[in-house]
């Protein structure tokens, strides 16, 4: 069987609502980056999401290094504890793809663990273009490092 699910779990010594936090920010998204795929926020953007429903748009670049971009919807909000979204193309509905961030309280600090679950992709020229998940266990590690990071600034 096929997994359709990857998950990354890092223990962070900072409490979970500063992670949190820290993820509602699109201009930390940038900046965090492990797969140096984006390469800054989209003008329309919102400085700070705030609930489910939201939009935050990305500058991508591709595997190939084409750029394009994408609307991020943000399909979960519960402060302190859990942010996710589904990427699309700009202008097009989401394709399946759930990108999710837990904050789990343990003892003095925060299990992170981000997700990022292809089980609901059923576009058959996605699937045949992309090799899933298309960022690695390694590259998210890289970025959960990167957003621990900017909370010790």
């Amino acid at each position: 069987m096929t997994e359709t699910a990857q998950t990354v779990t890092v223990f962070a010594d900072v409490q979970p609502s500063v992670l949190f936090e820290a993820l509602t920010r699109p201009a930390v998204h940038a900046a965090a980056d492990g797969s140096g795929m984006l390469r800054g926020v989209s003008a329309d953007s919102p400085e700070t999401i705030t609930g489910v429903g939201q939009t935050f748009g990305m500058e991508m670049t591709d595997e190939q290094g084409r750029p394009y971009s994408v609307d991020n919807h943000v399909v979960a909000f519960e402060p302190g504890a859990r942010i996710a979204w589904l990427p699309a193309g700009r202008g097009k509905p989401p394709v399946g793809v759930e990108w999710s961030w837990e904050f789990i309280p343990e003892g003095d600090g925060t299990l992170v663990a981000v997700t990022c679950d292809w089980s609901r992709v059923t576009n058959e020229a996605y699937l045949a273009r992309f090799t899933l998940p298309r960022v690695s266990a390694d590259e998210v590690r890289a970025t959960v490092d990167a957003v621990i990071a900017t909370t010790r600034r």
